[in-house]
């Protein structure tokens, strides 16, 4: 910024002096402020925010000590690093990424390390020339322009002058969102909620707190803390995970709560102790979902491979899912978050020597003084309807995710019409994928990408006729809702099982009662896949097994088993004959770069009435395939034999070793025999003795 002010300059230093509250108390106190209005605005603003700067109180966040510690522990990699990042950033769209800026998007991380006199003036002059389209950008942006300010507030490198533009933006800005998100009601964002009013709100708190001279702004301290608890409380599951349901979308809306609480706690706002309870529950859901790369479950609107700059995170280092769920360990006290953080993530930190900053701490002692606990291998989120079936915590393990949730209401618009589906790895390896959120706005050329998506033959699941789970009328709004009720899960040292049913189908013409899919998972060995559709009448359906592949393989159409090749794990699909379909295998319908583009590999069967699949699922190493041979078994119950759409009975060997299994379908259960075994649970499995 010039010594000497320009037009553009003074009309922005006016629109800040109008805002001030001038008859506040510890402003006509101030002697030393030239009088306004007067004959130089320019300077009166820049006195206004010597003054504020100067204060102890309010706190913006961070300190200079803390600028200092980022400075002392960054790496000199990181150093030269961050001033490229702030440099390159000063060539973006100053409304990119979505819901930010390139400067918010930075972080302190960038900011607090790079900052140097012309880096600042630079930014305040890259803002200004923007004025005249400062009322732009998507909601969320008066959030993420005081995180300039308080990036910037404590820096010595900075010059009041430099902050002036921000000013003007925040105020400009400000004013129109306000105008919009005051309106908005459960006819825009339903009837539960959605993060659009945590991130949103985050930004009026803030300006409220930082800033309570500016006029109309002491009222947004109101938000804290009542608001905060409620959207504690609306937006997430008991169980501690998000209701929108996708980890991206989880990290984002809790990384903003917990700003929210961070800042409200350096205020003097006391929350509620069942809002402290609850805060600690949601920092603990993340590490149970966590797979053996470290990373989250592609479930729902989340991706890996995107092009989208900042959408989770990405291209940022330190924000490795371990990396926050190892900060949140330590604010927090989790052991077993420690522990998953370790064993799957990288360095809590890259970047800094003995330092793992949050929210303007260094949370590294407490990291250090936690204690590590292993736990159990299987994850449950009941009301969250996420269930993880591992082999154990390590980067070569076995492992399936699985949705077993809700979908339907405007809370859960990130989510996917994906009822039952899963994710799989083979040693470490991820095989079968979800395709994740697909292109954003900024990478379209059609909405059709998008929109498949999030469809039901896009995931590892089963389908109807070719519909959806549930209707989706547009991109995160569906036309009705299902939810998956878990009837059995059952986690043991040697095996996992999970039953759950839907009946997303009773809307079709020839209604399909329920769809129900059941995974019997012997330990570290293979699955047991078993699909069965109920149906109401004796309607012929196109009942259908969804994979989606994402490694080369081949398929034997006769046989229609499948393996994957490749380096690493791969994965064996074998289906039972008796209770399998017509294969085909073909390309990702709508492949883009950058983006994982799984093949689609389908099991069909057109039948009358009801419908039963059954598959074996079998992790591998190497090239060559095991030997597998399976039949259905006939089980002798109720005096006659059931048939396998009641009670599934299976007899197969993998190179050599023979397993038994059987899972009785049927809400009763008898006595039941199959050759040398024999029962009454419903459940049942045997290695068979050569």
């Amino acid at each position: 910024m010039s010594q000497h002010p320009t037009a553009q300059e003074k009309r922005v230093a006016g629109l800040l002096c109008e805002r001030v509250d001038w008859e506040r108390p510890e402003l006509g106190a101030h002697s030393s402020f030239p009088r306004y209005p007067g004959d130089d605005p320019h300077q009166t603003a820049l006195a206004l925010i010597q003054w504020m700067r100067a204060r102890d109180t309010p706190h913006l966040g961070y300190s200079r000590n803390f600028a200092r510690l980022l400075r002392e522990r960054a790496s000199p990699g990181w150093k030269t690093e961050a001033a490229r990042r702030w440099e390159d950033a000063l060539a973006w769209d100053i409304f990119m990424p979505h819901h930010s800026n390139p400067f918010a998007h930075l972080g302190p991380e960038v900011v607090l390390v790079a900052a140097t006199p012309d880096l600042c003036a630079r930014t305040a002059q890259r803002v200004l020339e923007c004025e005249q389209d400062w009322s732009q950008g998507y909601w969320g942006s008066t959030f993420a322009i005081c995180q300039i300010l308080q990036m910037l507030w404590p820096l010595e490198e900075c010059e009041d002058a430099s902050l002036l533009p921000v000013f003007g933006w925040l105020l400009t800005k400000s004013e129109q969102e306000w105008k919009e998100a005051s309106a908005w009601d459960e006819s825009t964002l339903g009837i539960s909620g959605h993060n659009w009013w945590a991130h949103t709100l985050l930004g009026f708190w803030m300006m409220g707190a930082f800033f309570p001279e500016l006029k109309g702004m002491a009222r947004f301290a109101a938000l804290a803390d009542d608001y905060l608890e409620r959207e504690i409380a609306t937006l997430f599951e008991e169980d501690g995970w998000s209701k929108e349901g996708a980890p991206g979308y989880h990290q984002f809306a809790f990384l903003k709560l917990a700003h929210f609480a961070a800042l409200s706690d350096l205020y003097g706002a006391v929350l509620s102790e069942t809002s402290h309870a609850r805060l600690r529950v949601i920092a603990d859901a993340p590490w149970k979902l966590v797979l053996p790369d470290g990373d989250f479950p592609l479930f729902g609107d989340s991706a890996r491979g995107g092009a989208y700059r900042g959408f989770s995170h990405q291209g940022k280092p330190d924000t490795h899912s371990c990396q926050i769920i190892a900060r949140f360990a330590a604010l927090f006290s989790l052991p077993e978050a420690k522990f998953v953080a370790a064993a799957l993530g990288p360095q809590p930190s890259t970047l800094f020597r003995d330092c793992l900053p949050l929210h303007g701490k260094n949370l590294m002692p407490a990291w250090k003084r936690l204690s590590s606990v292993m736990p159990a291998c299987d994850t449950a989120l009941p009301r969250s309807g996420l269930y993880v079936m591992r082999q154990n915590w390590t980067p070569q393990a076995d492992c399936l995710a699985l949705v077993a949730g809700s979908v339907g209401s405007r809370v859960t618009s990130h989510k996917h019409a994906d009822l039952l589906s899963f994710e799989l790895y083979s040693r470490g390896r991820r095989l079968l994928v979800d395709n994740g959120y697909g292109p954003t706005l900024p990478e379209r050329t059609d909405l059709n990408p998008r929109m498949w998506r999030g469809s039901s033959a896009a995931h590892n699941t089963t389908t109807v006729d070719g519909e959806d789970h549930v209707p989706i009328v547009a991109e995160f709004l569906f036309g009705g809702t299902a939810s998956v009720v878990v009837d059995d899960w059952r986690s043991d040292t040697n095996y996992c099982y999970f039953s759950g049913v839907h009946e997303g189908y009773l809307r079709l013409p020839s209604p399909v009662s329920a769809v129900r899919r059941k995974l019997f998972y012997l330990r570290g060995r293979h699955w047991v896949l078993l699909d069965r559709f109920t149906s109401s009448t004796e309607a012929e359906h196109a009942y259908r097994l969804h994979f989606q592949v994402n490694a080369p393989g081949r398929l034997d159409e006769k046989s229609g088993r499948f393996f994957t090749q490749g380096e690493g794990g791969n994965l064996l699909i074998v289906p039972v004959p008796g209770a399998d379909g017509t294969a085909t295998l073909h390309p990702h319908p709508y492949p883009m770069p950058n983006y994982e583009n799984p093949q689609q590999l389908c099991y069909t069967q057109r039948v009358v009435g009801h419908c039963l699949f059954t598959t074996l699922l079998i992790p591998f190493e190497g090239d060559c395939p095991p030997a597998v041979e399976v039949s259905l078994a006939e089980i002798e119950c109720d005096n006659r034999i059931l048939s396998p759409w009641e009670g599934t009975g299976l007899r197969y060997s993998i190179d050599g070793e023979s397993h038994f299994y059987f899972d009785q379908h049927m809400q009763w259960n008898l006595p039941w025999k199959c050759e040398a075994f024999s029962g009454q649970g419903r459940l049942f499995h045997s290695e068979v003795l050569t």
